[in-house]
């Protein structure tokens, strides 16, 4: 790999993908690294235009970096953008549509490959069919490496590693807010195109969880079970009130516990997601839109009704117009969460506790911009991360398909994110008093 770039940016024209220059700018020269890197996509023009208003933004100038012509549909050109790096970040997506083949041209390649999907389904087939190429290459894929999910996914190995004893469970509570008044959508159409399509193929990622779990182990039932609340309930930490999760966040978290309990003779934690709204009119308002949705996704039709009309049916959250800088700059994200088990530690990771859990643990992830500013950061940490510390990476170094808790939890990623306001921090920590 020594001719060869440290990062191509595929995608970088789109929304997240424009957002992620200024990070890696920064980033690829910090700390003592002098890292290159270049941009790739299906229009030479676009991309020269991308790199114009970034250089303009930022005051440099970017005439010398690397273009390279490369598209989803065209294999060959995937496999030479891959040859062309060390490192494929990928912004190119909805990923059940243009994921899987981007990997198999990175592996096939010899590049790593991180992307910000929130796609289970996606993720699931891709760890499924393509690990074991991975292993041979010794190549990392590592998804979710944005919003979706690295805030809960790593914030729970977090927890592990600070709790003072056996963490049992945890809950999470996601949260966002607005410092402007300004209207106007506040994610990208992405986003939403991804989520309709998940929700109307949810079929398919049954059929897909299966063969995940004949190929990996799953982890056995712990007690105290964590129970699952479906009705809207008040959070243990924070106030407001609460309701499920619908994201990757679950899912991409038992499957980093499922690694940790396989491979590093770690108790699984247990993992429940919820999301905080201010009142219980906003709960009402949510709970009549998720069935509107769920119903909409059923039929041809309903979906591109959906895909059409975004505005409409989000009350404007969402739209094919991109959010403004204004907008995305004022946001904010936290998640709470709450984390219960004992004191003393086990010896072995199947032992199991005969008494009440005994101690408790509070914790925080939060950042500004969820959308565009924490994912970048996000995503470009850990591609740059994954370059630097490869040996500390799962599997120490030798590749494979993993989420992010799982692949960066030995490396020093939180720490690099909390040096740049993605912060990770424990609350409090107490015994409970039964």
């Amino acid at each position: 790999m020594e001719n060869r770039l440290d990062i191509i940016l595929f995608g970088a024209t789109g929304f997240t993908g424009i957002h992620c220059i200024p990070y890696i700018v920064k980033h690829a020269k910090e700390n003592g690294r002098n890292m290159s890197w270049g941009v790739a996509g299906r229009s030479q023009k676009k991309l020269k235009a991308a790199l114009k208003e970034m250089g303009e933004k930022l005051e440099a100038n970017f005439d010398e970096i690397p273009i390279i012509i490369a598209d989803v549909n065209d294999y060959d050109s995937l496999v030479n953008m891959g040859k062309r790096t060390k490192l494929v970040i990928n912004c190119c997506g909805p990923y059940r549509f243009y994921g899987d083949v981007v990997v198999k041209a990175c592996i096939e390649a010899g590049a790593h490959h991180v992307d910000v999907s929130g796609e289970p389904e996606y993720m699931e087939r891709v760890q499924v069919e393509q690990h074991d190429a991975a292993l041979e290459k010794g190549v990392y894929a590592i998804s979710a490496c944005g919003l979706d999910s690295i805030p809960l996914d790593l914030g729970v190995v977090f927890l592990q590693e600070n709790f003072e004893g056996t963490l049992n469970s945890v809950e999470s509570y996601l949260k966002t807010w607005s410092e402007s008044e300004s209207s106007g959508p506040s994610v990208n159409y992405g986003t939403w195109e991804s989520a309709v399509h998940s929700v109307a193929n949810s079929s398919e990622l049954r059929n897909i969880r299966k063969l995940y779990n004949e190929k990996f182990k799953r982890t056995p039932t712990y007690s105290p079970k964590l129970p699952k609340l479906i009705a809207p309930h008040q959070p243990k930490v924070g106030n407001g009130w609460a309701l499920p999760f619908l994201g990757a966040d679950r899912s991409v978290a038992r499957r980093t516990q499922g690694f940790l309990y396989n491979n590093d003779n770690v108790r699984p934690v247990q993992v429940e997601t919820y999301f905080v709204l201010p009142s219980i009119l906003h709960v009402l308002g949510i709970m009549i839109f998720g069935l509107i949705f769920k119903l909409f996704t059923s039929f041809n039709y309903g979906r591109k009704l959906l895909l059409d009309y975004p505005e409409f049916f989000t009350a404007g959250f969402f739209s094919k117009q991109s959010p403004s800088e204004e907008k995305v700059q004022s946001t904010w994200f936290s998640i709470d969460f709450y984390g219960e088990g004992w004191k003393e530690k086990l010896t072995d990771k199947d032992d199991q506790y005969s008494k009440p859990v005994d101690r408790c643990i509070k914790a925080q992830v939060k950042g500004r911009n969820p959308g565009y500013g924490s994912t970048c950061l996000s995503l470009v940490l850990a591609g740059i991360v994954l370059l630097t510390e490869t040996d500390k990476m799962a599997n120490k170094g030798k590749g494979g398909i993993y989420p992010p808790g799982a692949a960066f939890a030995k490396t020093s990623l939180v720490k690099q994110l909390n040096e740049n306001e993605l912060t990770f921090k424990v609350l409090s920590q107490e015994d409970i008093k039964n």
